[in-house]
């Protein structure tokens, strides 16, 4: 029965890598690793593993410069908002 569990664990994570399925993936980083019988298992869990963290890193990273840009342009819009307000015109 363990056999069957950790053939799931790993076809699922292949599907959500597949998939490109943030969810799932970060699903999978924080549940336990299955043990594997096999050596082959293993190294394939192991490669997995290793995709997803690269994805989940990747998309840390582009929404980390998506959030600064965001920030640099509430900067932007409150200097500009704060600036109109002294240059009334009549």
């Amino acid at each position: 029965m363990e056999r069957r569990n950790t053939k799931e664990w790993i076809t699922s994570l292949k599907i959500a890598l597949i998939n490109n399925d943030l969810k799932k993936l970060e699903e999978y980083s924080k549940r336990e690793i299955p043990h594997f019988s096999s050596t082959s298992e293993a190294k394939e869990a192991l490669n997995l593993v290793t995709q997803a963290t690269e994805i989940l890193n990747t998309k840390k990273n582009e929404i980390g410069k998506i959030l600064q840009e965001l920030k640099q342009a509430k900067k932007f819009i409150q200097s500009s908002s704060q600036s109109n307000i002294f240059n009334i015109e009549a």
